[in-house]
């Protein structure tokens, strides 16, 4: 009679455990009516502080800012993490303004036009 032992082993590996990085990269949104564009940051970040690339800038989660010319603008964004690591983040986009328009405005006001002997 032959008898078999058969020893097998089983590793078990115990992975660390996952730790998640609740920090959201910073980001923005926005929609655009006209020349009016509505900005809208990422949620989960603090301080928020806003350049428009046109020498405007603003404050707060959702801004607004009309652009008075037409161009290119970098828009950027910076902020501090509400949790995790401090140190101000910051995005950047580039947004095309191509709906701003010249208007002639009260040109015939100051027209004199003559009429005969008299002027008005």
């Amino acid at each position: 009679m032959v008898v078999a032992l058969v020893v097998g082993a089983v590793l078990f590996s115990n992975a660390p455990p996952q730790t998640s990085n609740n920090v959201n990269a910073l980001s923005f949104t926005y929609t655009v009516s006209n020349n009016t564009f509505t900005f809208y940051a990422a949620d989960g970040f603090t301080n928020y502080s806003w350049d428009f690339g046109d020498s405007s800038t603003g404050a707060g989660s959702v801004v607004s800012h009309t652009y008075q010319a037409n161009g290119n603008y970098q828009v950027t964004l910076i902020a501090d993490p509400s949790t995790g690591p401090s140190g101000s983040l910051s995005a950047f986009k580039q947004v095309l303004v191509t709906t701003v328009t010249t208007l002639i405005h009260h040109y015939f006001e100051n027209l004199n036009v003559t009429m005969g002997n008299s002027a008005t």
